[in-house]
């Protein structure tokens, strides 16, 4: 699929500061672990697409492979540095429907760690750690040292410093439970979410999305495509049309840490704060 500029309805500072806040919030879950990592040795002209991806405690890009097992390191295998190219993409929520939610990319250089005292100064997390735990000295784990970072999006590319890569090693909050009350939630009324926002009833940010003619995504006319713990992320579809639509969850009224059970709470509030279902489709 791909995305044409679509005006929203909603203000444009408030169209901008969700822009900014989703796509900083899915920059550092991809970092963080989300998603498929492929590494290409550009001047080896060599890619290896089996390893496994997060950020250390301490903010480094931080990759693990398990050669010899199903594969060699071919041009990998080497104790120098390695110029490398990164790409981690990360697709809808809804694996039934067949969109890429945003990609990462970055030029960098890839370091090996030499021992296990290397690895184990890394401080790692996550899956990770799981899997150096389990496997043990036959992983081989490294750092991809970058500067800069390219989120790409359905509303286009935004650059962040390596800066970033520190936020990602902040344990996100789970959103598991929210993601149930999402992904559980009536194909019908997730639409009707959508609606609203593109109707000017609830505030959020609107994308229009192009639909190749072959496309099978449209036999619901909504999915969840990405959640997090400020907003929801569906796309919508109607005839031959489609929208990736954002919608802000409502605050919690008390002033606390926000839990698990609160999100789920915020996406049943705004269920009952729909408008009565229309009965018109979408305006384009």
């Amino acid at each position: 699929m791909s995305s044409t500029p679509h005006t929203s309805p909603a203000p444009a500072s408030l169209v901008a500061n969700l822009r900014a806040a989703h796509a900083g919030s899915v920059t550092r879950r991809i970092l963080a672990g989300e998603g498929a990592i492929e590494l290409t040795a550009y001047r080896a002209g060599e890619t290896l697409s089996s390893a496994v991806h997060g950020v250390s405690r301490s903010g480094q890009l931080v990759v693990a492979d398990i050669p010899n097992l199903f594969h060699s390191l071919g041009g990998f295998h080497t104790a120098d540095d390695i110029e490398v190219r990164a790409d981690i993409v990360k697709d809808s929520a809804d694996h039934r429907l067949a969109l890429r939610l945003a990609s990462l990319h970055m030029l960098g250089t890839l370091r090996w760690c030499r021992d296990t005292e290397e690895v184990g100064a890394l401080g790692l997390h996550g899956q990770l750690a799981d899997l150096v735990n389990d496997v043990g000295p036959r992983v081989r784990v490294g750092v991809v040292t970058t500067e800069r970072i390219l989120l790409h999006d359905c509303s286009g590319v935004t650059a962040y410093g390596a800066a970033i890569l520190a936020d990602a090693a902040t344990a996100a909050a789970p959103t598991d439970a929210l993601n149930d009350a999402v992904m559980s939630t009536a194909a019908g009324t997730l639409a009707d979410v959508a609606d609203a926002v593109l109707d000017d009833a609830l505030p959020g940010w609107t994308e229009r999305l192009d639909l190749p003619e072959d496309t099978g995504v449209t036999a619901d006319p909504a999915h969840c495509v990405d959640v997090d713990r400020h907003c929801v992320t569906l796309a919508r579809f109607t005839g031959d049309q489609g929208w990736v639509v954002q919608v802000p969850l409502p605050s919690p009224p008390h002033v606390h840490v926000p839990s698990a059970q609160d999100d789920v709470t915020a996406w049943r509030h705004l269920l009952d704060s729909l408008p009565t279902r229309r009965t018109t489709a979408p305006r384009p």
